[in-house]
């Protein structure tokens, strides 16, 4: 098939929204289809990079890029924050013109809008007439009010966030055009699911956001050491919605009679104050705070710890939970959003979100249970490892194939490829060794 990729976000050399962009794009082209892809200058370099040592691996012409720019006052002010919408918006609007004059001369099978992956801020693709695959997208998703006091900037981060999106969906004709148009809506947790059939979406189907290279992978489940202390990791960017204050509290709870260490890796907004949290809490002596380090040493960690500890407050996913199975890290963490949708039950202790101290003292007997429980713990790894194997980016293209044959009309043979038109050539790479830290 032809297939129209938009990814605003799209750089092999990065994770997040632009690994994820460039994924979907490479890996359809692997499945056999003729990809064209519709992106931001800014990825040019990661992505020419890759072509000029792994072109050869696709067929001439089977995968092209044409890199969509916006005005320079544009460009200018993507430096604020007010900025980053509006360069969006303008480059969505920009890449439709770009993508409606190239389907004049291809006949595309369906079009894929793949980053970003925001509900609220819809697609333009679907005006296009074509076959619409959104996502997968987040954004229904909410950090719940009653833990407030965990998050400094609620005003800026929550209610900011949260009336931005009610103003989008209810007043920007896009959004809902977009989702009554797609053929299909990937949507990345409960809540998003929900927003989106309210919204209109035909069809709406759960469809994880994350995904891992097959070379990830240790070849089989990695066994820890026995150790007297119990290794607890946490991993992300430093900002209050991902819930480390929660987990301060949390482990200030913890039975003073279990021996047990917490690394913390990652920087961002919450430098500034954690040393000063970890002290408030009497965690001097059993957290380390290691701020942003090199990958090697995020894959070490990884390895060389007991349990992958992550309480994020709003997230439609988080990638290091795939990537703490991947190494066969049990998981601690709240039961909501996506973690509760696709974390397997057997591979993590996942506590109710209901009141800041019930949730605190879930988390902490959560810790106290592997400790008294190794068996349970290795158990539950060995159960993430399994289920992270399967979401890798080859599998995850598979699946989504098999989704589109179902309610996507099929050619009846394989389509013949268009002369390329854009400027780029073939590009190949399913995902950089070494992804940017800390998220």
């Amino acid at each position: 098939m032809n297939v129209l990729l938009s990814a605003y976000a799209c750089n092999p050399r990065f994770g997040g929204e632009d690994g994820f962009g460039f994924n979907w794009t490479w890996q359809t082209a692997r499945q056999g289809h003729r990809v064209w892809c519709i992106t931001n200058p800014s990825g040019r370099a990661g992505i020419e990079e890759f072509m000029a040592r792994h072109g050869q691996e696709l067929n001439p012409g089977q995968l092209q890029f044409l890199f969509v720019d916006v005005p320079a006052w544009v460009q200018f002010l993507h430096r604020w924050q007010f900025g980053v919408y509006l360069h969006y918006g303008v480059w969505q609007y920009r890449a439709w013109r770009a993508a409606r004059q190239l389907s004049q001369s291809v006949e595309f099978d369906y079009v894929h809008h793949a980053t970003y992956g925001s509900l609220q801020m819809g697609s333009w693709m679907w005006r296009l007439g074509k076959p619409l695959v959104f996502g997968p997208v987040g954004g229904g998703q909410r950090a719940p009010a009653a833990f407030r006091r965990f998050i400094p900037d609620w005003f800026k981060s929550e209610t900011m966030r949260n009336v931005i999106g009610w103003l989008l969906v209810t007043f920007d004709p896009n959004v809902r055009q977009t989702l009554r148009h797609a053929s299909v809506v990937l949507a990345t947790n409960s809540e998003t699911a929900t927003l989106a059939r309210r919204l209109g979406a035909r069809r709406v189907e759960l469809f994880l956001d994350s995904g891992l290279p097959e070379d990830f992978f240790p070849p089989a489940y990695p066994p820890r050491p026995a150790t007297p202390e119990l290794r607890l990791l946490w991993l992300g960017r430093l900002f209050p919605r991902k819930g480390l204050y929660l987990i301060l509290e949390a482990l200030s709870q913890v039975d003073p009679r279990i021996p047990f260490h917490l690394t913390i890796i990652g920087d961002g907004p919450l430098r500034d104050s954690l040393p000063a949290q970890i002290a408030r809490y009497g965690l001097q002596n059993r957290v380390t705070w290691r701020g942003a380090v090199p990958w090697q040493q995020v894959r070490a960690a990884y390895q060389t710890h007991d349990a992958f500890l992550f309480g994020s407050l709003r997230d439609s996913f988080a990638s290091q939970f795939l990537e703490a199975m991947a190494t066969g890290l049990p998981i601690i963490t709240l039961d909501h959003q996506g973690a509760h949708d696709f974390i397997p039950a057997t591979a993590a202790c996942k506590v109710p979100v209901t009141t800041p101290e019930a949730t605190a003292q879930a988390l902490a007997r959560a810790v106290e249970h592997y400790y008294r429980q190794p068996a349970e713990r290795v158990a539950a790894g060995q159960a993430g490892f399994a289920f992270a194997a399967t979401h890798t980016w080859a599998l995850r293209a598979r699946r989504l194939q098999a989704l589109l044959r179902r309610i996507l009309p099929q050619p009846a043979e394989p389509a013949v490829a268009a002369p390329a038109t854009t400027r780029q050539s073939p590009v190949a790479q399913a995902w950089p060794s070494l992804p940017t830290y800390p998220r």
